[in-house]
């Protein structure tokens, strides 16, 4: 977690003497999120706070956390006579109602520096806090991220697939002749009988129609990449959303998305990409990786983020940002879902893994008849064997099986980085 200045609480007191306290509510929930047993913010924040119930709830935290503070049980029986009154109808002045400011003791000296008011802030200043802000939580993760060398590998890996994708394009136009490297109709004259064994001509060899296999795999690369990463993004977008509504609203809610959620369990995504693959032998990619990641994260991924995201709504910051005046919007885009945010990546990056495996599993099947896939090379590996006479060759076998093993291999390590980044029980090991 993100260290707090240590000036956070001297600026929170000088944004409550200008009178300026919904500036002051913000540092003090900010600062209560890192530190929930902070006794002194809780304090100044039972003064913050415009309603009774609120600045009630507040002393007793205090409490909770010192119960020998003598100030704040001072402070819950003022608090506790004014409640009785205002529910005897009897009304008091708001200065009453305050009673003497608190004093933060550990701080004496208040620089010029430090009292920092609303107008200090232009938007372009607010920009630049947030982008500090943002790199320095990536650096944190990516410290924490790092510290997995399995983790670092599967980057590398992905890394590679991703020059892969690149590199094919470009050998297309410039190194390679399309009437002998095309994926679809390409075929050398120049060797036979095919299929041919690696060699300097074609480094993989050539299938039994004579095509080359390595521009077939290079052209199979941008579309697995489709596939899985539309699959992630659709899976981290509605297990987040369903997840954060669930933890938030609670209830009936909470009951429906659940349910809904073990329906789709019941509903394997794999086998459901195999029926609508018959049903839809065309299937682009795209709407192949969409499906996935709509049935994943409405169902597992659903239930996983939910018990996390119950989990971060129970924490003090939570309720004193509730308290503080802060509406719901608020709280969930600005609270819920940054600490949501490690884990939604965890989970885009199994996704990637089930997508590909089972883009695989229906291609190589024939289920659905996309040209440039993996699947479909050891396919074809297998129904043009008796062509040749001579058996399904190994080198129309290996590279592509070695291709889907290394890609979800690649992702699987770093959704292992990633939940050291997600797990405080992970971090501390």
């Amino acid at each position: 977690m993100d260290p707090i200045p240590s000036n956070h609480l001297e600026k929170a007191y000088n944004y409550y003497r200008n009178g300026q306290l919904s500036r002051a509510s913000q540092l003090l929930v900010e600062l209560i999120k890192h530190d929930p047993g902070h006794e002194e913010a809780w304090y100044l924040l039972s003064y913050v706070l415009k309603d009774l119930d609120r600045q009630i709830y507040a002393v007793q935290r205090v409490l909770r956390i010192n119960p020998l503070n003598q100030k704040a049980s001072i402070r819950l029986r003022k608090l506790s006579v004014l409640r009785e009154e205002e529910d005897a109808g009897e009304t008091l002045s708001s200065e009453t109602a305050e009673g003497s400011p608190p004093q933060v003791t550990r701080y004496t000296e208040w620089t010029r520096d430090q009292q920092i008011t609303d107008h200090g802030f232009s938007h372009t200043q607010r920009l630049k806090f947030r982008a500090h802000n943002f790199w320095r939580r990536f650096k944190m993760n990516w410290n924490i991220f790092a510290q997995s060398r399995l983790a670092i590998l599967g980057l590398i890996l992905v890394f590679i697939f991703g020059l892969l994708t690149i590199a094919y394009p470009i050998l297309r136009n410039t190194v390679w002749a399309s009437s002998v490297y095309d994926p679809i109709t390409g075929f050398d004259m120049k060797v036979f009988p095919h299929p041919v064994p690696p060699g300097s001509r074609h480094l993989l060899g050539t299938d039994t129609l004579g095509r080359d296999v390595l521009s077939r795999l290079l052209a199979a690369t941008p579309h697995t990449f489709v596939i899985g990463l539309t699959a992630a993004v659709a899976t981290a977008i509605v297990g987040t959303l369903l997840s954060m509504a669930a933890a938030y609203f609670q209830g009936n809610v909470d009951t429906a998305i659940t349910n809904l959620a073990d329906v789709f369990i019941m509903l394997p995504a794999p086998v459901m990409m195999v029926i609508i693959g018959t049903r839809f032998r065309e299937i682009s990619p795209f709407v192949l990786g969409l499906f996935y990641g709509v049935l994943t994260g409405a169902g597992g991924t659903t239930l996983v983020m939910r018990a996390q995201a119950i989990q971060i709504v129970s924490k003090p910051f939570m309720e004193a940002a509730q308290i503080a005046g802060g509406g719901g919007r608020h709280i969930i885009f600005k609270h819920l879902l940054p600490s949501l945010l490690p884990l939604a990546a965890l989970q885009m990056m199994v996704a990637v893994t089930g997508a590909v495996v089972a883009d695989g599993f229906i291609s190589f099947f024939g289920i659905t008849r996309t040209i440039s896939n993996w699947g479909t090379i050891i396919y074809d590996a297998f129904i043009y064997a008796g062509i040749s006479g001579t058996g399904v060759p190994w080198y129309s076998l290996v590279p592509a099986a070695m291709c889907f093993s290394l890609f979800a291999l690649g992702f699987y390590l770093i959704s292992r980085g990633l939940h050291r980044v997600a797990s405080p029980e992970l971090r501390r090991r």
